[in-house]
Protein backbone atom coordinates (compact mmCIF):
# COMPACT_ATOMS: atom_id res chain seq x y z
CA UNK A 1 0.00 0.00 0.00
CA UNK A 2 1.52 3.32 -0.60
CA UNK A 3 1.71 6.38 1.29
CA UNK A 4 -1.35 8.20 -0.08
CA UNK A 5 -3.40 5.17 0.15
CA UNK A 6 -2.12 4.88 3.91
CA UNK A 7 -3.16 8.44 4.17
CA UNK A 8 -6.64 7.95 2.15
CA UNK A 9 -7.45 5.07 3.99
CA UNK A 10 -6.51 7.20 7.65
CA UNK A 11 -9.09 9.97 6.24
CA UNK A 12 -11.77 7.83 5.72
CA UNK A 13 -11.50 6.55 9.31
CA UNK A 14 -11.22 9.97 10.48
CA UNK A 15 -13.91 11.38 8.46
CA UNK A 16 -12.84 14.51 10.91
CA UNK A 17 -10.14 15.13 9.77
CA UNK A 18 -11.04 15.93 6.17
CA UNK A 19 -10.60 19.81 6.82
CA UNK A 20 -8.28 20.30 9.72
CA UNK A 21 -5.46 19.37 11.51
CA UNK A 22 -3.89 18.38 8.43
CA UNK A 23 -0.38 19.34 10.14
CA UNK A 24 -1.01 16.68 12.89
CA UNK A 25 -1.63 14.40 10.52
CA UNK A 26 1.58 15.01 8.14
CA UNK A 27 3.39 14.63 11.56
CA UNK A 28 1.81 10.66 11.90
CA UNK A 29 2.70 10.03 8.46
CA UNK A 30 6.36 11.29 8.32
CA UNK A 31 5.12 14.08 5.01
CA UNK A 32 4.03 17.29 4.70
CA UNK A 33 1.34 19.33 4.83
CA UNK A 34 0.51 19.80 1.27
CA UNK A 35 0.36 16.49 0.45
CA UNK A 36 -2.67 15.72 3.16
CA UNK A 37 -4.03 18.63 2.14
CA UNK A 38 -4.35 17.21 -1.54
CA UNK A 39 -5.44 13.77 -0.26
CA UNK A 40 -7.90 15.16 1.68
CA UNK A 41 -9.34 17.88 -0.97
CA UNK A 42 -9.56 15.08 -3.67
CA UNK A 43 -11.86 12.52 -0.87
CA UNK A 44 -14.22 15.26 -0.71
CA UNK A 45 -14.55 15.83 -4.38
CA UNK A 46 -14.88 12.08 -4.87
CA UNK A 47 -16.77 11.30 -1.76
CA UNK A 48 -18.92 14.21 -0.43
CA UNK A 49 -20.80 12.32 1.85
CA UNK A 50 -17.49 10.87 3.49
CA UNK A 51 -17.96 13.81 6.42
CA UNK A 52 -20.62 13.57 9.45
CA UNK A 53 -23.25 16.33 9.13
CA UNK A 54 -21.46 17.31 12.51
CA UNK A 55 -17.98 18.43 13.35
CA UNK A 56 -15.97 17.10 16.81
CA UNK A 57 -16.34 19.37 19.85
CA UNK A 58 -14.39 19.21 22.51
CA UNK A 59 -14.56 21.61 25.50
CA UNK A 60 -13.77 22.42 29.18
CA UNK A 61 -15.41 25.08 31.17
CA UNK A 62 -14.25 25.58 34.30
CA UNK A 63 -14.83 28.21 37.14
CA UNK A 64 -12.81 28.49 40.20
CA UNK A 65 -14.25 25.37 42.01
CA UNK A 66 -16.09 23.64 39.36
CA UNK A 67 -15.54 22.63 35.87
CA UNK A 68 -17.89 21.00 32.65
CA UNK A 69 -15.97 18.67 29.69
CA UNK A 70 -18.15 18.17 27.00
CA UNK A 71 -17.25 16.26 23.79
CA UNK A 72 -19.55 15.84 21.29
CA UNK A 73 -19.96 14.18 17.67
CA UNK A 74 -16.79 12.13 18.19
CA UNK A 75 -15.71 8.82 17.49
CA UNK A 76 -12.23 8.60 19.10
CA UNK A 77 -13.51 9.94 22.64
CA UNK A 78 -15.55 7.06 23.61
CA UNK A 79 -15.28 6.59 27.70
CA UNK A 80 -14.21 9.01 30.75
CA UNK A 81 -10.74 8.14 30.38
CA UNK A 82 -10.68 9.20 26.62
CA UNK A 83 -12.20 12.88 27.88
CA UNK A 84 -10.04 13.48 30.62
CA UNK A 85 -6.83 12.83 28.45
CA UNK A 86 -8.23 14.48 25.39
CA UNK A 87 -9.27 17.69 27.98
CA UNK A 88 -6.40 17.50 29.58
CA UNK A 89 -7.07 17.20 33.23
CA UNK A 90 -5.06 17.36 35.43
CA UNK A 91 -6.04 14.76 38.05
CA UNK A 92 -4.00 16.13 41.08
CA UNK A 93 -6.19 19.84 40.86
CA UNK A 94 -9.41 17.77 39.83
CA UNK A 95 -11.80 15.38 40.81
CA UNK A 96 -14.86 13.83 38.70
CA UNK A 97 -18.68 14.21 40.45
CA UNK A 98 -20.52 12.55 37.97
CA UNK A 99 -20.30 12.05 33.72
CA UNK A 100 -22.88 10.47 31.17
CA UNK A 101 -22.07 9.10 27.75
CA UNK A 102 -24.76 8.81 25.11
CA UNK A 103 -24.09 7.41 21.68
CA UNK A 104 -25.92 7.76 17.99
CA UNK A 105 -24.98 6.65 14.64
CA UNK A 106 -24.45 8.71 11.26
CA UNK A 107 -23.98 7.35 7.63
CA UNK A 108 -21.86 7.88 5.31
CA UNK A 109 -19.86 5.91 1.85
CA UNK A 110 -16.48 4.25 1.68
CA UNK A 111 -14.63 4.41 -1.73
CA UNK A 112 -16.99 1.47 -3.26
CA UNK A 113 -19.98 3.98 -2.63
CA UNK A 114 -21.15 1.39 -0.17
CA UNK A 115 -23.42 3.04 2.96
CA UNK A 116 -20.92 3.27 6.25
CA UNK A 117 -22.63 3.45 9.44
CA UNK A 118 -20.40 5.21 12.01
CA UNK A 119 -21.37 5.28 15.88
CA UNK A 120 -20.38 8.71 17.26
CA UNK A 121 -20.33 9.41 20.69
CA UNK A 122 -21.55 12.07 23.14
CA UNK A 123 -19.88 12.43 26.24
CA UNK A 124 -20.40 14.96 29.80
CA UNK A 125 -18.37 15.35 32.94
CA UNK A 126 -18.94 17.13 35.87
CA UNK A 127 -15.39 17.93 37.78
CA UNK A 128 -14.88 20.08 41.14
CA UNK A 129 -11.08 21.42 42.25
CA UNK A 130 -10.04 19.48 45.17
CA UNK A 131 -9.04 22.04 47.73
CA UNK A 132 -5.34 22.14 48.41
CA UNK A 133 -5.95 20.45 52.37
CA UNK A 134 -8.05 17.89 50.83
CA UNK A 135 -6.11 16.55 48.50
CA UNK A 136 -4.74 13.22 49.90
CA UNK A 137 -2.28 12.48 46.86
CA UNK A 138 -0.54 16.18 46.97
CA UNK A 139 -0.15 15.62 51.03
CA UNK A 140 1.48 12.27 50.30
CA UNK A 141 4.01 13.32 47.81
CA UNK A 142 4.79 16.16 50.20
CA UNK A 143 5.38 13.97 53.29
CA UNK A 144 7.72 11.43 51.31
CA UNK A 145 9.52 14.54 49.88
CA UNK A 146 10.18 16.08 53.62
CA UNK A 147 10.61 12.43 55.40
CA UNK A 148 12.79 10.86 52.37
CA UNK A 149 14.60 9.34 55.20
CA UNK A 150 12.08 7.68 56.90
CA UNK A 151 12.77 7.52 60.85
CA UNK A 152 16.32 8.17 60.53
CA UNK A 153 17.93 5.69 63.07
CA UNK A 154 19.94 7.68 65.37
CA UNK A 155 21.76 5.96 68.31
CA UNK A 156 21.83 7.08 72.21
CA UNK A 157 24.09 9.86 72.81
CA UNK A 158 26.29 8.93 75.55
CA UNK A 159 26.00 12.16 78.26
CA UNK A 160 27.98 12.72 80.85
CA UNK A 161 26.17 12.46 84.50
CA UNK A 162 26.93 13.66 87.75
CA UNK A 163 27.34 11.19 90.71
CA UNK A 164 24.73 12.60 92.88
CA UNK A 165 21.64 12.75 91.28
CA UNK A 166 19.86 15.67 92.96
CA UNK A 167 21.92 17.54 90.76
CA UNK A 168 20.13 16.71 87.55
CA UNK A 169 17.48 18.84 86.51
CA UNK A 170 14.57 19.12 84.00
CA UNK A 171 14.25 21.86 81.36
CA UNK A 172 10.47 22.55 80.26
CA UNK A 173 10.59 24.52 76.83
CA UNK A 174 7.21 26.42 76.67
CA UNK A 175 6.02 28.36 73.73
CA UNK A 176 2.49 28.09 73.58
CA UNK A 177 0.18 29.52 70.73
CA UNK A 178 2.52 30.21 68.06
CA UNK A 179 -0.32 30.73 65.82
CA UNK A 180 1.59 29.78 62.88
CA UNK A 181 -0.48 31.84 59.65
CA UNK A 182 -2.44 34.24 61.95
CA UNK A 183 -2.36 38.11 60.26
CA UNK A 184 -1.27 40.99 62.55
CA UNK A 185 -2.97 43.97 62.68
CA UNK A 186 -0.85 47.22 61.22
CA UNK A 187 1.92 47.90 63.62
CA UNK A 188 2.15 43.91 64.42
CA UNK A 189 3.00 42.26 61.64
CA UNK A 190 3.47 38.61 62.01
CA UNK A 191 3.75 35.52 59.14
CA UNK A 192 5.01 31.92 59.66
CA UNK A 193 8.79 33.66 59.01
CA UNK A 194 8.67 35.66 62.04
CA UNK A 195 6.87 33.16 64.03
CA UNK A 196 9.73 30.50 63.37
CA UNK A 197 12.22 33.15 64.11
CA UNK A 198 10.69 33.68 66.90
CA UNK A 199 10.91 30.56 68.12
CA UNK A 200 14.36 29.34 67.46
CA UNK A 201 15.70 32.39 68.92
CA UNK A 202 13.87 31.57 72.28
CA UNK A 203 14.61 28.12 71.96
CA UNK A 204 18.31 29.70 71.55
CA UNK A 205 18.20 32.03 73.94
CA UNK A 206 16.63 30.12 76.73
CA UNK A 207 19.06 27.04 76.49
CA UNK A 208 21.77 29.47 77.37
CA UNK A 209 20.37 30.67 80.42
CA UNK A 210 19.83 27.22 81.45
CA UNK A 211 23.40 26.24 81.52
CA UNK A 212 23.91 26.82 85.02
CA UNK A 213 22.10 23.32 85.45
CA UNK A 214 22.70 19.86 84.38
CA UNK A 215 20.28 19.31 81.93
CA UNK A 216 18.57 15.06 82.21
CA UNK A 217 15.74 15.81 80.54
CA UNK A 218 14.24 18.51 78.41
CA UNK A 219 10.47 18.49 78.39
CA UNK A 220 9.18 20.44 74.60
CA UNK A 221 5.41 20.91 74.25
CA UNK A 222 4.14 21.12 70.81
CA UNK A 223 0.50 22.09 70.19
CA UNK A 224 -1.28 24.70 71.86
CA UNK A 225 -2.68 26.43 68.66
CA UNK A 226 0.52 25.88 67.12
CA UNK A 227 -1.31 26.79 63.78
CA UNK A 228 -4.35 29.42 63.29
CA UNK A 229 -6.65 27.05 62.03
CA UNK A 230 -7.56 23.49 61.12
CA UNK A 231 -8.89 23.78 57.46
CA UNK A 232 -9.73 25.74 54.76
CA UNK A 233 -12.90 24.83 53.37
CA UNK A 234 -15.19 26.05 53.34
CA UNK A 235 -13.78 28.95 54.53
CA UNK A 236 -10.22 28.79 56.97
CA UNK A 237 -11.86 27.84 60.48
CA UNK A 238 -10.73 26.70 63.85
CA UNK A 239 -11.88 23.08 64.75
CA UNK A 240 -14.80 24.15 65.59
CA UNK A 241 -15.66 26.53 62.65
CA UNK A 242 -14.70 30.19 63.84
CA UNK A 243 -13.15 31.63 60.79
CA UNK A 244 -10.27 32.72 60.97
CA UNK A 245 -7.96 35.68 58.37
CA UNK A 246 -4.47 33.49 57.42
CA UNK A 247 -1.88 34.51 55.54
CA UNK A 248 -1.52 31.28 54.00
CA UNK A 249 -2.98 28.13 53.08
CA UNK A 250 -3.58 25.47 55.82
CA UNK A 251 -1.66 22.55 54.17
CA UNK A 252 1.65 25.35 54.11
CA UNK A 253 0.44 26.07 57.47
CA UNK A 254 1.08 22.68 58.37
CA UNK A 255 3.88 21.62 56.62
CA UNK A 256 5.80 24.59 57.57
CA UNK A 257 4.68 23.75 61.41
CA UNK A 258 6.10 19.82 61.03
CA UNK A 259 9.30 21.59 59.77
CA UNK A 260 9.74 23.89 62.33
CA UNK A 261 9.02 21.20 65.05
CA UNK A 262 11.33 18.78 63.63
CA UNK A 263 14.00 21.96 63.63
CA UNK A 264 13.11 22.53 67.52
CA UNK A 265 13.72 19.10 68.27
CA UNK A 266 17.05 17.93 66.73
CA UNK A 267 17.98 21.27 68.40
CA UNK A 268 16.79 20.52 71.66
CA UNK A 269 17.89 16.60 71.32
CA UNK A 270 21.78 17.76 71.33
CA UNK A 271 21.50 18.80 74.70
CA UNK A 272 19.54 15.81 76.10
CA UNK A 273 17.09 13.77 75.71
CA UNK A 274 13.77 15.07 74.49
CA UNK A 275 10.28 14.12 75.96
CA UNK A 276 7.35 15.72 73.30
CA UNK A 277 4.26 16.25 74.51
CA UNK A 278 1.84 17.10 71.98
CA UNK A 279 -1.44 19.14 72.94
CA UNK A 280 -3.79 20.10 70.68
CA UNK A 281 -5.54 23.46 70.88
CA UNK A 282 -8.83 24.89 69.82
CA UNK A 283 -7.68 26.32 67.19
CA UNK A 284 -5.94 23.51 65.39
CA UNK A 285 -7.16 20.53 67.27
CA UNK A 286 -6.80 18.05 64.47
CA UNK A 287 -4.18 18.91 62.70
CA UNK A 288 -1.75 19.07 65.97
CA UNK A 289 -3.18 14.99 66.34
CA UNK A 290 -1.98 14.33 62.95
CA UNK A 291 1.20 16.10 63.30
CA UNK A 292 2.13 14.37 66.47
CA UNK A 293 1.52 10.92 64.38
CA UNK A 294 4.05 12.26 61.93
CA UNK A 295 6.36 12.82 64.96
CA UNK A 296 6.49 10.13 66.17
CA UNK A 297 6.88 8.11 63.13
CA UNK A 298 9.49 10.46 62.18
CA UNK A 299 11.23 9.99 65.33
CA UNK A 300 10.55 5.90 66.32
CA UNK A 301 13.99 4.84 65.51
CA UNK A 302 15.59 7.81 67.68
CA UNK A 303 16.70 6.60 71.05
CA UNK A 304 16.73 10.04 72.73
CA UNK A 305 13.61 11.63 71.83
CA UNK A 306 10.43 9.97 72.80
CA UNK A 307 6.51 11.53 71.41
CA UNK A 308 3.80 11.09 73.51
CA UNK A 309 0.93 11.89 71.02
CA UNK A 310 -1.62 10.35 73.14
CA UNK A 311 -5.74 10.53 72.55
CA UNK A 312 -5.88 12.20 75.97
CA UNK A 313 -5.84 16.09 75.51
CA UNK A 314 -4.37 16.47 79.14
CA UNK A 315 -1.09 14.83 79.56
CA UNK A 316 1.50 14.45 82.39
CA UNK A 317 5.12 13.59 82.31
CA UNK A 318 6.43 12.70 85.94
CA UNK A 319 10.38 13.77 87.22
CA UNK A 320 11.31 12.71 90.41
CA UNK A 321 9.56 14.23 92.79
CA UNK A 322 7.68 16.35 90.09
CA UNK A 323 4.43 15.79 88.11
CA UNK A 324 4.17 18.50 85.13
CA UNK A 325 0.75 18.70 83.32
CA UNK A 326 -0.09 20.44 80.43
CA UNK A 327 -3.45 21.23 78.98
CA UNK A 328 -4.62 23.57 76.25
CA UNK A 329 -6.81 25.52 78.95
CA UNK A 330 -10.33 25.59 77.04
CA UNK A 331 -11.52 22.93 78.61
CA UNK A 332 -12.07 22.26 82.36
CA UNK A 333 -12.44 25.11 84.10
CA UNK A 334 -9.28 25.89 86.45
CA UNK A 335 -11.37 24.97 90.02
CA UNK A 336 -12.32 21.54 88.52
CA UNK A 337 -8.43 20.95 87.96
CA UNK A 338 -7.87 18.79 90.84
CA UNK A 339 -10.83 16.57 91.21
CA UNK A 340 -9.87 15.70 87.75
CA UNK A 341 -6.18 15.39 87.79
CA UNK A 342 -7.23 12.94 91.24
CA UNK A 343 -8.68 11.16 89.10
CA UNK A 344 -6.81 10.87 85.84
CA UNK A 345 -3.43 10.83 87.59
CA UNK A 346 -3.97 9.54 90.49
CA UNK A 347 -0.85 6.89 90.65
CA UNK A 348 1.63 9.98 89.65
CA UNK A 349 0.26 12.48 92.04
CA UNK A 350 0.50 9.90 94.79
CA UNK A 351 4.16 9.54 94.28
CA UNK A 352 5.15 13.38 93.81
CA UNK A 353 5.06 16.31 95.85
CA UNK A 354 5.09 19.41 93.39
CA UNK A 355 2.60 19.31 90.81
CA UNK A 356 2.25 21.84 88.51
CA UNK A 357 -0.33 22.72 85.31
CA UNK A 358 0.81 25.11 82.29
CA UNK A 359 -1.85 25.78 80.32
CA UNK A 360 -2.15 28.44 77.18
CA UNK A 361 -5.57 29.45 75.23
CA UNK A 362 -5.09 33.03 77.07
CA UNK A 363 -2.05 34.79 75.60
CA UNK A 364 -1.56 36.04 79.01
CA UNK A 365 0.47 34.91 82.02
CA UNK A 366 -0.98 34.40 85.30
CA UNK A 367 -0.06 31.62 88.13
CA UNK A 368 -2.39 30.51 91.09
CA UNK A 369 -2.10 28.04 93.89
CA UNK A 370 -4.86 25.40 94.40
CA UNK A 371 -5.84 23.48 97.76
CA UNK A 372 -6.94 20.09 96.83
CA UNK A 373 -8.92 17.89 99.30
CA UNK A 374 -6.90 17.84 102.81
CA UNK A 375 -4.76 14.37 102.08
CA UNK A 376 -3.89 15.19 98.66
CA UNK A 377 -1.06 17.81 97.40
CA UNK A 378 -1.85 21.23 96.04
CA UNK A 379 -1.43 22.00 92.59
CA UNK A 380 0.18 25.28 90.99
CA UNK A 381 -1.69 26.08 87.61
CA UNK A 382 -0.12 28.21 85.18
CA UNK A 383 -1.50 30.43 82.32
CA UNK A 384 1.38 30.73 79.85
CA UNK A 385 1.74 33.76 77.55
CA UNK A 386 2.06 33.63 73.27
CA UNK A 387 4.82 35.24 71.23
CA UNK A 388 1.89 35.62 68.53
CA UNK A 389 0.78 39.40 67.12
CA UNK A 390 -1.84 40.82 68.31
CA UNK A 391 -4.75 40.26 65.35
CA UNK A 392 -7.81 42.31 64.33
CA UNK A 393 -10.49 40.20 66.77
CA UNK A 394 -8.16 40.51 70.00
CA UNK A 395 -7.50 44.20 69.43
CA UNK A 396 -11.18 45.31 68.80
CA UNK A 397 -12.12 43.44 72.10
CA UNK A 398 -8.88 45.21 73.65
CA UNK A 399 -6.96 42.28 74.79
CA UNK A 400 -3.82 43.72 74.14
CA UNK A 401 -0.69 45.01 75.88
CA UNK A 402 0.24 41.37 76.84
CA UNK A 403 4.23 40.75 77.23
CA UNK A 404 5.19 38.28 74.26
CA UNK A 405 6.85 35.88 75.74
CA UNK A 406 8.07 32.16 76.15
CA UNK A 407 9.37 30.81 78.92
CA UNK A 408 11.49 27.45 80.18
CA UNK A 409 11.11 26.26 83.86
CA UNK A 410 13.73 24.26 85.62
CA UNK A 411 13.31 21.65 88.13
CA UNK A 412 15.07 19.40 90.18
CA UNK A 413 14.51 15.80 90.37
CA UNK A 414 14.57 16.54 94.96
CA UNK A 415 13.30 19.88 95.26
CA UNK A 416 10.65 20.58 92.60
CA UNK A 417 11.09 24.12 90.52
CA UNK A 418 14.27 25.76 90.59
CA UNK A 419 13.90 28.39 88.12
CA UNK A 420 11.43 30.42 85.50
CA UNK A 421 13.41 31.77 82.58
CA UNK A 422 11.68 34.18 80.46
CA UNK A 423 12.44 35.08 76.47
CA UNK A 424 10.41 38.45 75.57
CA UNK A 425 9.95 39.09 72.17
CA UNK A 426 11.80 42.17 71.07
CA UNK A 427 9.82 45.41 70.59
Amino acid sequence: MSLNDEIREYLLNNPHLMRSKYADTAKKFGTNYEQIRTVARRLREKNPDTEPKEKEVISFQETKTDAILTAENCTRVKSLEDLLSACQVDLDNWEVAKYDIGTYEVTGFDNDRNPVTVTMFRTKAFLKRIEPELNIKLVKQQLIEDLRNLSPKVSKIKRKRPNDRNDLHLLEISAFDLHLGKIGIKGDEYSIEIAENRLLSAIEHLLYRAQGYYIDKILFIVGHDLLNSDKDWPIPATTRGTPQFNSDYHIDMYRQARKLMIKAIDILSEVADVHVMVIPGNHDRESVMHLGDTLELYYDNNKNVKVDNSDCLMKALPYGNNLIISDHGDGPKTANLPGIIAQRFKNLWSDTVYVEVHRGHFHTNKAMKLQAIEELNGITVRNLSSMSATDYWHDSKGFIGNIKKAQAFIYSRQNGLQGILNYNVSV
